[in-house]
């Protein structure tokens, strides 16, 4: 396991907890942060390709998969989505149950979030998992690194199209409005090129990890999570930046895998996944306070509002997400020997 990545992928989850903190209150070096998400996804994308892709070569392989990215995903997204809909007091029509149960939501299926506001990515992430696992069935070598380079080219032309309608180019918040109808996009070609570095690997590792290169990417990435308004079209490089953020940390050495290593930052990576989801459960309270109230109602917000995440996080991640994610993995494991088992012998 690259240890790098884990507590990339924690220090990710951090940057939109606080991102979402301030959402009242908005704070210039929080209001970028969302850029996180496309981190996430490209991320994922090599983390993905590189655990589960010389794997993938038949249905039965695609099955597997699939149960295993449902067992870790899907218990996690219900339960909080469930403490959502309690907390907003709202009883979902059939269309958003069934949309919310098949995680479908983020699919362009509605004008605005439902249930847990912040698992549209989530939502994304489990459909492009699909995507990338026929894919790697009916594609080989070559032509899947072009299929793959030109699905990740053509959403992110899309989404740079939608967003210079929006005179992001011009405003700021590329990207960010790109949620529950567009998120797909965001989704697709960051898990793309983050699959597109996994194939390039061998080729990056011998100077990419270079500690001079490494300190530079993230350098790059940590400016752009910070203060992309102030070239606001900067914020559509974000998967290119977050890239080659992750070729530097493939050899999982250096100074900054060193900074990612430490125990606080694979705590975060940890609980990642769960801290994302469960903050977005209280996020209409806080973003329902008052902008004009004084800092010391403000700083209780803020101390309450971490309190839950970290907490909930802890116990989801120990009661909901390793147990159903290790049965499921258990279970699919059990239907893979089985179906082997029944292969004739030659």
């Amino acid at each position: 396991m690259n240890r790098s990545f884990e507590g990339l992928r924690g220090i990710a989850a951090l940057f939109i907890v606080v991102h979402h903190m301030f959402c009242a209150w908005p704070h210039p070096l929080s209001a970028n942060a969302y850029l996180a998400v496309d981190l996430f996804f490209v991320l994922s994308g090599f983390v993905i390709s590189s655990a589960c892709g010389p794997q993938l070569s038949n249905l039965a392989s695609l099955r597997t998969f699939m149960i295993r990215r449902i067992g870790r995903l899907w218990p996690t997204h219900i339960a909080t989505t469930v403490l959502a809909l309690v907390v907003a007091r709202h009883l979902p029509a059939f269309g958003e149950t069934l949309a919310l149960a098949t995680m479908s939501q983020g699919l362009n299926v509605f004008q605005a979030g439902i249930g847990n506001a912040v698992s549209w990515s989530a939502s994304d992430e489990m459909y492009v998992y699909l995507l990338f696992g026929a894919g790697c069935i009916l594609m080989r070598g070559r032509t899947r690194m072009v299929v793959f380079a030109a699905l990740a080219l053509t959403a992110w032309a899309l989404a740079a199209w939608i967003e210079i309608d929006r005179a992001c180019l011009l405003q700021g918040g590329c990207l960010s409005k790109l949620v529950h109808q567009f998120g797909w996009l965001r989704c697709i070609a960051g898990f793309f090129i983050g699959a597109l570095i996994y194939e390039f690997r061998d080729r990056l590792i011998t100077w990419a990890s270079h500690p001079v290169f490494q300190v530079t990417a993230f350098s790059a990435a940590l400016f752009l999570l910070i203060s992309a308004d102030a070239l606001p079209w900067s914020a559509l490089t974000a998967p290119l930046t977050f890239g080659a953020l992750i070729g530097a940390l493939i050899s999982d050495r250096g100074p900054v895998a060193r900074i990612l290593q430490t125990p606080a930052a694979q705590y975060l990576g940890k609980v990642s996944y769960p801290l994302y989801l469960t903050h977005g459960v209280m996020l209409p309270l806080v973003v329902s306070m008052p902008a004009d109230v004084g800092l010391k109602q403000q700083l209780v917000t803020y101390a309450l509002f971490l309190f839950w995440a970290f907490a909930s996080a802890s116990l989801l991640h120990n009661y909901v997400e390793l147990p159903f994610r290790n049965r499921l993995n258990a279970w699919s494991q059990m239907r893979s020997h089985a179906t082997s088992s029944q292969v004739p012998i030659r």
